[in-house]
């Protein structure tokens, strides 16, 4: 039986986009390692909501992601290694009212909620993912520990 797991587009990002600046290139290498590991993994199932598949696609576009790569992660998103859930309307109005209590961005919010009761755990670098809105839908862990990104600014290790 597989797990539904969530993979948060930094991750993705990360583990796509070869850095410009050379301290990023060890988030890279986490990522990378990370990612592809669970893609091999046969007892891992990644969920999505469609929203994310869109906001995945459009990073990867700003960062110059060749279209040929978009499409095919586009294309393997439809295969059985992933499950994309729809974004429901009462899903966005839950999102809304969280992001206005908390005053996290609702983009985040919109990546997370469809899946509550789908996914076992999350994996994000992203300190909005520390909120307590999150850590009730799964157990939240950093697969490129210690690096912390927070929205906004550059990528930084957290203190040891």
């Amino acid at each position: 039986m597989s797990s539904f797991i969530l993979i948060d587009t930094n991750i993705w990002h990360f583990a796509l986009v070869k850095p410009v600046e050379e301290p990023f290139w060890e988030i890279h290498k986490l990522a990378k390692k990370f990612l592809y590991s669970t893609l091999g993994d046969p007892n891992l199932r990644i969920a999505l909501s469609c929203y994310q598949v869109g906001e995945i696609l459009e990073v990867l576009r700003r960062s110059n992601l060749s279209v040929d790569s978009r499409l095919k992660l586009l294309e393997d998103f439809e295969k059985g290694k992933f499950f994309i859930k729809p974004l429901d309307f009462p899903i966005v109005i839950s999102a809304v009212k969280d992001s206005v209590e908390s005053n996290i961005h609702i983009y985040d919010y919109l990546v997370a909620y469809p899946l509550k009761e789908i996914v076992t755990r999350i994996y994000s670098a992203d300190s909005h993912f520390m909120h307590p809105h999150f850590q009730s839908i799964a157990e939240v862990k950093n697969p490129i520990s210690p690096w912390i990104i927070t929205e906004g600014k550059k990528p930084e290790k957290a203190s040891q």
